[in-house]
């Protein structure tokens, strides 16, 4: 197992060679680069400026270890608008690229956002539309999409089997859940979601939680690994 840390936590002010310089001392093995937080990464970023942080990465002594997507709440695969699902298609289809160039095969994904106004089914039957389009470009690229169970926080693929048939219904080994066994304490139990998905898991987001403290997504629930309720 590799632990890698993401750069959406490097402090605010930080350049990006502070953040990999703490990541490499506090020893972790690898960098997660999360498109559109940082200035460093954003949509208009160039192959040649990704090729950069790659060296700077890899110069430090780690890895890039997926390529995660801070840009999904505002712009979803599974937007009614056309206009919005072209942008949230582009940003796919951008972190499968940078992903290559980083040198790495997996990245992260929000895929479908239930809303009072976009209902469910119409959210499900959409996330899986695009899905499969992005997935026969992540075959190609030999680059793995994997969708994140926000679980409470989407109001989408509450259930692991639901999940489970969700990818099912996508079909294509190049899209999988990445798991976060800190989204789960609201609806379930982390170790049943590692038991069924198994293969299917891309990458695994790794944090505590003490369920008594609130709801998925409200940082106050979150404590040190080995401190909350998660088996």
């Amino acid at each position: 197992m590799k632990k890698s840390i993401g750069d959406s936590l490097f402090a605010k002010g930080w350049t990006f060679e502070q953040g990999l310089a703490l990541v490499k001392k506090a020893g972790f093995d690898g960098v997660e680069l999360w498109l559109g937080d940082k200035p460093w990464f954003q949509m208009n970023t160039s192959d040649a400026e990704v090729r950069a942080l790659r060296r700077k990465v890899e110069d430090t002594g780690l890895t890039v270890s997926n390529v995660a997507n801070a840009l999904d709440w505002d712009e979803n695969i599974s937007a009614r608008d056309p206009r919005i699902r072209e942008k949230a298609l582009r940003h796919v289809e951008r972190q499968i690229e940078t992903a290559q160039l980083l040198g790495t095969d997996s990245t992260l994904v929000v895929a479908g956002l239930v809303t009072a106004e976009i209902p469910y089914n119409e959210v499900y039957g959409r996330t899986i539309e695009s899905l499969k389009a992005l997935g026969e470009k992540a075959a190609k690229a030999r680059v793995k999409i994997g969708c994140e169970n926000c679980c409470a926080e989407q109001r989408f693929l509450i259930t692991p089997r639901e999940f489970w048939q969700f990818l099912n219904e996508v079909n294509n080994p190049w899209v999988g859940i990445h798991l976060d066994v800190g989204n789960i304490h609201e609806t379930g139990f982390a170790e049943q979601w590692i038991e069924i998905h198994g293969p299917r898991i891309t990458r695994v987001h790794l944090k505590d939680v003490l369920r008594h403290r609130g709801r998925c997504g409200d940082q106050s629930v979150y404590t040190n690994i080995f401190l909350g309720d998660n088996n």
